[in-house]
Protein backbone atom coordinates (compact mmCIF):
# COMPACT_ATOMS: atom_id res chain seq x y z
CA UNK A 1 0.00 0.00 0.00
CA UNK A 2 2.64 2.40 1.06
CA UNK A 3 4.84 1.50 -2.50
CA UNK A 4 1.45 2.02 -3.77
CA UNK A 5 1.31 5.34 -2.60
CA UNK A 6 5.32 6.61 -3.48
CA UNK A 7 4.26 5.57 -7.03
CA UNK A 8 1.07 7.73 -7.06
CA UNK A 9 3.15 10.77 -5.99
CA UNK A 10 6.31 10.19 -8.29
CA UNK A 11 3.48 9.49 -11.13
CA UNK A 12 2.38 12.65 -10.35
CA UNK A 13 5.31 14.81 -10.03
CA UNK A 14 6.26 13.41 -13.54
CA UNK A 15 3.12 14.95 -14.83
CA UNK A 16 2.87 18.40 -13.22
CA UNK A 17 6.60 18.44 -14.80
CA UNK A 18 4.84 17.52 -18.03
CA UNK A 19 2.47 20.02 -17.42
CA UNK A 20 4.60 22.98 -16.34
CA UNK A 21 8.03 22.86 -18.15
CA UNK A 22 6.32 23.16 -21.59
CA UNK A 23 4.44 26.88 -20.07
CA UNK A 24 7.31 27.76 -18.54
CA UNK A 25 9.56 27.44 -22.00
CA UNK A 26 6.53 28.96 -23.85
CA UNK A 27 5.10 31.79 -21.96
CA UNK A 28 5.45 35.03 -23.24
CA UNK A 29 8.05 37.45 -21.42
CA UNK A 30 8.33 40.95 -21.15
CA UNK A 31 10.63 42.24 -23.97
CA UNK A 32 13.66 43.28 -22.70
CA UNK A 33 13.82 47.27 -23.51
CA UNK A 34 14.84 48.27 -26.74
CA UNK A 35 18.37 49.88 -26.89
CA UNK A 36 18.24 53.30 -26.77
CA UNK A 37 19.72 54.92 -30.71
CA UNK A 38 21.49 57.56 -28.76
CA UNK A 39 23.76 55.32 -27.15
CA UNK A 40 26.08 54.71 -30.10
CA UNK A 41 25.79 58.46 -31.44
CA UNK A 42 28.48 60.77 -31.22
CA UNK A 43 28.04 63.18 -28.06
CA UNK A 44 29.02 66.89 -28.42
CA UNK A 45 29.43 69.98 -26.25
CA UNK A 46 26.35 72.25 -26.04
CA UNK A 47 27.34 75.36 -28.31
CA UNK A 48 27.94 78.41 -27.13
CA UNK A 49 25.48 81.11 -27.65
CA UNK A 50 27.37 84.34 -29.82
CA UNK A 51 25.07 86.72 -29.35
CA UNK A 52 27.08 88.87 -27.18
CA UNK A 53 30.22 87.74 -28.17
CA UNK A 54 30.87 88.63 -31.38
CA UNK A 55 31.60 92.12 -32.08
CA UNK A 56 30.96 93.84 -35.53
CA UNK A 57 30.64 95.42 -38.20
CA UNK A 58 31.71 93.30 -41.00
CA UNK A 59 31.80 94.64 -44.31
CA UNK A 60 33.18 91.03 -45.98
CA UNK A 61 32.93 87.65 -45.30
CA UNK A 62 36.47 87.50 -44.78
CA UNK A 63 36.64 89.85 -41.66
CA UNK A 64 33.69 87.27 -40.05
CA UNK A 65 36.29 84.38 -40.09
CA UNK A 66 39.23 86.49 -39.04
CA UNK A 67 37.16 87.26 -36.18
CA UNK A 68 36.06 83.50 -35.47
CA UNK A 69 40.15 82.83 -35.77
CA UNK A 70 40.68 85.13 -32.93
CA UNK A 71 39.33 82.39 -30.05
CA UNK A 72 39.51 79.27 -32.72
CA UNK A 73 42.61 79.61 -34.12
CA UNK A 74 43.42 76.02 -35.66
CA UNK A 75 39.21 76.26 -37.25
CA UNK A 76 40.62 77.12 -40.66
CA UNK A 77 43.68 75.24 -40.63
CA UNK A 78 41.89 71.93 -39.82
CA UNK A 79 39.47 72.34 -42.68
CA UNK A 80 41.49 73.38 -45.19
CA UNK A 81 43.05 69.71 -45.17
CA UNK A 82 39.69 68.36 -45.53
CA UNK A 83 37.72 67.14 -49.29
CA UNK A 84 35.25 70.02 -48.08
CA UNK A 85 37.56 72.68 -48.84
CA UNK A 86 40.31 70.59 -51.39
CA UNK A 87 37.11 68.96 -53.27
CA UNK A 88 39.76 66.23 -53.72
CA UNK A 89 40.12 63.32 -52.65
CA UNK A 90 43.77 61.67 -51.55
CA UNK A 91 45.74 60.40 -54.26
CA UNK A 92 45.63 56.51 -54.82
CA UNK A 93 46.54 54.05 -57.71
CA UNK A 94 44.77 53.80 -61.09
CA UNK A 95 45.34 50.96 -63.34
CA UNK A 96 45.43 53.57 -66.37
CA UNK A 97 47.67 56.16 -64.91
CA UNK A 98 51.22 55.98 -64.27
CA UNK A 99 51.23 57.85 -60.87
CA UNK A 100 48.79 58.51 -58.45
CA UNK A 101 45.98 60.66 -59.18
CA UNK A 102 43.13 62.29 -57.01
CA UNK A 103 39.50 62.33 -57.39
CA UNK A 104 37.43 64.79 -56.91
CA UNK A 105 35.43 68.09 -57.81
CA UNK A 106 38.77 69.97 -58.44
CA UNK A 107 39.11 67.94 -61.24
CA UNK A 108 36.30 65.50 -61.82
CA UNK A 109 33.57 65.34 -64.90
CA UNK A 110 30.22 64.97 -64.36
CA UNK A 111 26.86 64.06 -65.66
CA UNK A 112 25.02 67.37 -63.85
CA UNK A 113 26.91 70.58 -64.70
CA UNK A 114 30.31 69.02 -66.48
CA UNK A 115 33.01 70.15 -63.96
CA UNK A 116 33.31 72.88 -61.39
CA UNK A 117 36.07 74.48 -63.23
CA UNK A 118 34.50 77.12 -65.28
CA UNK A 119 31.52 77.49 -63.22
CA UNK A 120 33.01 79.16 -60.39
CA UNK A 121 30.18 81.51 -60.09
CA UNK A 122 27.46 79.42 -59.19
CA UNK A 123 29.27 75.73 -58.55
CA UNK A 124 30.71 77.88 -55.81
CA UNK A 125 27.62 78.61 -53.97
CA UNK A 126 28.26 75.24 -52.00
CA UNK A 127 32.04 75.28 -51.81
CA UNK A 128 33.55 76.00 -47.90
CA UNK A 129 35.51 79.19 -49.49
CA UNK A 130 35.29 82.78 -50.37
CA UNK A 131 36.49 85.12 -53.45
CA UNK A 132 36.76 81.79 -56.63
CA UNK A 133 37.74 83.94 -59.60
CA UNK A 134 36.34 83.50 -63.39
CA UNK A 135 38.75 80.75 -65.08
CA UNK A 136 41.37 81.31 -62.19
CA UNK A 137 43.28 78.70 -60.40
CA UNK A 138 42.00 78.78 -56.53
CA UNK A 139 44.61 79.78 -54.05
CA UNK A 140 43.37 77.31 -51.25
CA UNK A 141 46.30 78.54 -48.95
CA UNK A 142 44.18 81.48 -47.60
CA UNK A 143 42.63 80.92 -44.50
CA UNK A 144 40.31 83.50 -44.29
CA UNK A 145 38.67 82.45 -47.27
CA UNK A 146 37.10 79.85 -45.20
CA UNK A 147 33.67 80.44 -44.49
CA UNK A 148 33.03 79.45 -41.33
CA UNK A 149 29.45 80.57 -41.56
CA UNK A 150 27.74 78.38 -44.13
CA UNK A 151 28.38 75.47 -42.06
CA UNK A 152 27.50 77.51 -38.29
CA UNK A 153 25.41 80.06 -39.15
CA UNK A 154 21.09 79.90 -39.34
CA UNK A 155 20.22 79.40 -42.76
CA UNK A 156 17.46 81.84 -42.68
CA UNK A 157 20.20 85.00 -42.02
CA UNK A 158 23.45 83.49 -44.38
CA UNK A 159 23.73 82.39 -47.59
CA UNK A 160 26.27 82.17 -49.74
CA UNK A 161 25.64 83.77 -53.71
CA UNK A 162 28.25 84.06 -56.82
CA UNK A 163 31.58 82.72 -56.36
CA UNK A 164 31.28 81.66 -53.24
CA UNK A 165 30.85 84.96 -51.25
CA UNK A 166 27.97 85.70 -49.30
CA UNK A 167 25.22 86.39 -51.01
CA UNK A 168 24.47 89.95 -51.63
CA UNK A 169 22.35 92.08 -48.78
CA UNK A 170 23.52 89.47 -45.99
CA UNK A 171 23.60 90.96 -42.58
CA UNK A 172 27.25 89.32 -41.82
CA UNK A 173 27.02 90.50 -38.47
CA UNK A 174 23.34 89.08 -37.74
CA UNK A 175 25.00 85.63 -39.06
CA UNK A 176 28.01 85.81 -37.03
CA UNK A 177 25.76 85.79 -34.04
CA UNK A 178 23.41 83.15 -34.28
CA UNK A 179 26.18 80.56 -35.25
CA UNK A 180 25.76 76.85 -33.52
CA UNK A 181 26.83 73.27 -34.22
CA UNK A 182 25.82 72.41 -37.57
CA UNK A 183 22.05 71.15 -38.82
CA UNK A 184 20.49 69.77 -41.12
CA UNK A 185 19.85 72.89 -43.09
CA UNK A 186 23.41 73.47 -43.25
CA UNK A 187 24.40 70.22 -44.71
CA UNK A 188 21.34 69.94 -46.91
CA UNK A 189 22.12 73.54 -48.65
CA UNK A 190 24.83 71.61 -50.20
CA UNK A 191 23.87 68.13 -49.99
CA UNK A 192 20.45 68.32 -50.70
CA UNK A 193 20.76 71.17 -53.73
CA UNK A 194 23.91 70.15 -55.28
CA UNK A 195 24.35 70.14 -58.66
CA UNK A 196 21.95 72.81 -58.86
CA UNK A 197 18.88 71.75 -57.93
CA UNK A 198 16.84 69.79 -55.15
CA UNK A 199 17.77 66.06 -55.63
CA UNK A 200 19.88 66.69 -58.58
CA UNK A 201 22.93 64.65 -57.68
CA UNK A 202 21.97 62.10 -55.26
CA UNK A 203 18.89 60.10 -55.73
CA UNK A 204 18.88 59.63 -51.53
CA UNK A 205 19.46 62.96 -50.25
CA UNK A 206 17.08 65.67 -51.11
CA UNK A 207 14.87 68.58 -49.27
CA UNK A 208 12.66 66.04 -48.02
CA UNK A 209 15.58 65.28 -45.29
CA UNK A 210 15.08 69.01 -44.03
CA UNK A 211 12.46 67.74 -41.57
CA UNK A 212 11.75 63.72 -42.90
CA UNK A 213 8.31 61.46 -41.18
CA UNK A 214 10.01 57.93 -39.67
CA UNK A 215 9.06 55.94 -42.50
CA UNK A 216 11.31 58.05 -44.84
CA UNK A 217 14.12 58.47 -42.74
CA UNK A 218 14.44 56.14 -39.24
CA UNK A 219 17.54 58.11 -37.92
CA UNK A 220 16.15 61.88 -38.20
CA UNK A 221 12.65 61.31 -38.67
CA UNK A 222 11.88 58.65 -35.93
CA UNK A 223 15.11 60.07 -33.42
CA UNK A 224 15.73 63.59 -34.72
CA UNK A 225 19.71 63.11 -35.77
CA UNK A 226 21.40 65.92 -36.57
CA UNK A 227 23.55 64.87 -40.05
CA UNK A 228 26.64 65.35 -37.37
CA UNK A 229 25.32 62.62 -34.85
CA UNK A 230 26.44 59.74 -37.88
CA UNK A 231 28.72 61.61 -39.96
CA UNK A 232 31.23 62.04 -37.05
CA UNK A 233 33.28 65.08 -37.00
CA UNK A 234 37.26 65.64 -35.27
CA UNK A 235 39.21 68.42 -36.14
CA UNK A 236 36.90 69.44 -38.67
CA UNK A 237 37.04 66.43 -40.95
CA UNK A 238 33.40 64.44 -41.36
CA UNK A 239 33.13 60.51 -41.89
CA UNK A 240 31.66 59.75 -44.96
CA UNK A 241 32.04 59.34 -48.70
CA UNK A 242 29.62 59.03 -51.56
CA UNK A 243 30.01 55.74 -52.82
CA UNK A 244 29.01 55.91 -56.28
CA UNK A 245 31.31 59.11 -57.21
CA UNK A 246 34.58 57.57 -55.98
CA UNK A 247 36.82 54.95 -57.96
CA UNK A 248 38.21 54.37 -54.33
CA UNK A 249 36.74 54.80 -51.00
CA UNK A 250 39.21 54.16 -48.23
CA UNK A 251 37.34 52.11 -45.49
CA UNK A 252 38.44 54.26 -42.84
CA UNK A 253 37.13 57.31 -44.06
CA UNK A 254 33.60 56.03 -44.46
CA UNK A 255 30.95 55.64 -42.26
CA UNK A 256 29.17 52.31 -42.21
CA UNK A 257 25.82 51.53 -40.07
CA UNK A 258 27.71 49.11 -38.21
CA UNK A 259 29.74 51.76 -36.25
CA UNK A 260 26.13 52.46 -34.72
CA UNK A 261 24.80 48.92 -35.20
CA UNK A 262 26.72 46.45 -35.12
CA UNK A 263 24.45 43.76 -34.25
CA UNK A 264 22.12 45.09 -36.79
CA UNK A 265 24.35 44.51 -40.00
CA UNK A 266 22.30 44.05 -43.59
CA UNK A 267 23.22 40.87 -46.07
CA UNK A 268 23.86 43.82 -48.42
CA UNK A 269 27.33 44.95 -47.92
CA UNK A 270 25.95 48.22 -50.17
CA UNK A 271 23.43 48.94 -47.04
CA UNK A 272 25.79 48.74 -44.77
CA UNK A 273 27.15 51.35 -46.08
CA UNK A 274 24.65 53.63 -47.45
CA UNK A 275 22.29 53.85 -44.72
CA UNK A 276 19.67 57.05 -45.13
CA UNK A 277 16.95 55.00 -45.59
CA UNK A 278 15.02 53.04 -42.56
CA UNK A 279 14.57 49.52 -44.99
CA UNK A 280 18.33 49.31 -44.53
CA UNK A 281 17.87 48.31 -40.86
CA UNK A 282 15.10 45.69 -42.36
Amino acid sequence: MKSTKHIWIIGLGVTLLVIIIPIFIFLPRASSAPKDPNDSVATYSIHTDHKDIVRGAFETGQQVTQACLVCHPDSATELMGTSHWTWESEPFDLPWRDEPTTIGKANQINTFCIGAQGNSKRCMTCHTGYDWQEFEPYDYSISSNVDCLVCHADTALYAKGEYGNPAEGTDLLAAAKSVRAPTRENCGQCHFDGGGGNGVKHGDLDESLYFPSADLDVHMGAQDFQCISCHRTQDHDNKGRLVADNYQVDPAEQETSTDCNAETTNKNDRNNTQHHTAQNLN
